[in-house]
């Protein structure tokens, strides 16, 4: 087809060849794209495990007191922080400094071992653990991220599946 000079613009084949790669593109991009969140969202609920198992520990140290941590596992889990007893972290306000719902996409879900009455207490004595244990994330691809308690308090973040993290043993 001959334009003249004075036209402007698309025709319909040109209009369906891009049309044609877009659709490509975005069938071939949107998997690795939701494979992307579902890890950015694993990753992002374990550094805050980590790091409110980190607070849990220091308070302990500062109030000179026992704090515990107490956990919901399962496709529903929550997590909450509180001096002296444990707490219901489903309840509002049950658990004194702080606690941690399921995000709303409730594509993660949370297991744990070595709990005792499903928490971990730290003693205000250079915040030593009641016990070890493993908090372990995972998403829908079964990728995982674990949070291992050590007696003495000592936080270690690990996973065998992904990359930054020391492999778990």
């Amino acid at each position: 087809m001959i334009r003249n000079q004075g036209q402007k613009g698309f025709t319909l084949l040109e209009l369906f060849v891009v049309l044609t790669l877009v659709a490509i593109l975005a069938a071939t991009g949107v998997p690795a794209f939701i494979t992307y969140l579902q890890t950015n969202r694993l990753v992002h609920a374990a550094q805050n495990l980590y790091y409110t198992l980190q607070y849990a520990r220091s308070e302990a140290i500062k109030r000179n007191a026992t704090v515990y941590i107490s956990f919901q596992t399962g496709t529903n889990w929550c997590y909450g922080v509180n001096p002296s007893t444990t707490c219901n972290c489903n309840s509002a306000n049950s658990c004194a400094l702080g606690s941690t719902q399921v995000p709303s996409t409730g594509q993660l879900s949370l297991s744990a071992t070595g709990l005792t009455n499903n928490s971990i207490r730290f003693e205000p004595n250079h915040g030593a653990a009641g016990s070890s244990s493993t908090i372990t994330l995972t998403n829908g691809q079964s990728n995982t991220i674990s949070v291992k308690v050590g007696l003495l308090g000592s936080l270690l973040l690990c996973s065998s599946q992904i990359s930054g993290y020391q492999a778990c043993t």
